[in-house]
């Protein structure tokens, strides 16, 4: 099943260096306790928990969790779902005219965040979801940032092939079979990826490699089996990709995150 939205829970209890974080779909970061230090172009900018990070699909984001009291934590939403053209001219009407990645929340939208969060999605339809959704787009709207987030209103094809192949990461997922799934020829495929300055193997090997993070953040501490787990057959050839991605190697990263 998918879902318009999906919510990805970081933790560390002690200071966590990332650099290179793609982000497939467009996607806030609320800050719950500690604080994010985001390098952002040439500049250095400090989140906390007043304070959401909005990033558009296929950014990379280099950053520092830092603890406060022992404890970093922080959610990640991910939306799957378009809003309405009406919205993003109202959003583009009010826009101040500042280029910036943050945003100052206040209560009405951390409710509506809260509310999006507390939600079970697999006993709630969908149709019943996205209208929160739109609710919450609606919200960024009146502030001017909605156009912000959803900077290209169409789907790029590498944000689809990001999607689809997250659904299984560690599978084999050959670019032939793959080009198949999307009824298009492997030359095709390899032809629209390079028209958005990227190639088949790097956008697996992000995927992949995030789906390292995710599992790590979920208890998963063995590099053995987070390299089969993400496709890798070698765990050095695991370790290697994802130190040269991230900039530290699994076993540092691990302990890093907060395991309670």
């Amino acid at each position: 099943m998918s879902y318009p939205y999906q919510v990805t829970i970081f933790r560390a209890e002690q200071l966590q260096k990332l650099r290179n974080v793609k982000i497939h779909s467009p996607s806030i970061i609320q800050i719950i306790t500690g604080s994010k230090r985001l390098y952002w172009k040439e500049s250095t900018l400090d989140l906390s928990h007043s304070k959401w990070l909005l990033c558009e699909a296929s950014e990379s984001l280099s950053f520092e969790n830092l603890p406060q009291k022992g404890k970093f934590l922080s959610r990640m939403f991910s939306f799957h779902c378009l809003p309405t053209e009406a919205m993003l001219e109202l959003s583009e009407s009010v826009d101040d005219g500042e280029e910036r990645p943050i945003l100052d929340s206040d209560k009405a939208l951390q409710d509506t965040l809260n509310a999006l969060f507390s939600f079970d999605q697999q006993t709630m339809s969908q149709e019943t979801q996205t209208f929160w959704l739109m609710g919450l787009y609606q919200q960024l709207a009146e502030r001017g940032v909605l156009h912000h987030l959803f900077a290209t209103a169409n789907t790029s094809f590498s944000q689809k092939l990001s999607r689809y192949l997250s659904h299984s990461p560690g599978e084999d997922h050959t670019l032939e079979l793959v080009a198949e799934h999307f009824a298009m020829s492997r030359a095709t495929m390899i032809r629209k990826l390079k028209q958005e300055g990227t190639q088949y193997r790097e956008v697996l090997a992000e995927v992949r490699l995030n789906h390292a993070l995710y599992l790590m953040q979920n208890g998963y501490y063995n590099v053995t089996m987070l390299a089969q787990l993400c496709g890798y057959q070698s765990e050095g050839r695991f370790s290697q990709r994802f130190k040269g991605k991230f900039g530290l190697t699994p076993s540092d990263y691990m302990k890093t995150v907060s395991i309670n």
